[in-house]
């Protein structure tokens, strides 16, 4: 089995907010899951969410809460090389 992780990136931040084995499928399963039901952390109250897939391995999410407008995106990636490997 891979082993993906799902990175989020806000404002040039990148940060992994899912590690997990599985099928390239099952993979994109869970990067289209995160990306529509994961809260936004900003400290703000979610008044309206849009998601936008940019590709399959890709997705672009705004949220905006009054005046402000959040720009985030998802991204699977898996992991190619690692010092655990033998």
């Amino acid at each position: 089995m891979a082993h993906w992780v799902v990175v989020e990136e806000l404002e040039d931040r990148f940060r992994p907010v899912a590690r997990f084995e599985g099928t390239r499928e099952e993979a994109r399963r869970r990067l289209y899951e995160t990306a529509c039901t994961r809260r936004f952390t900003g400290g703000v109250l979610k008044q309206r969410g849009e998601v936008y897939r940019v590709d399959d391995d890709t997705y672009f999410v705004e949220v905006k809460s009054g005046l402000v407008t959040y720009r985030l995106r998802y991204y699977l990636a898996e992991r190619v090389w690692s010092t655990d490997d033998p």
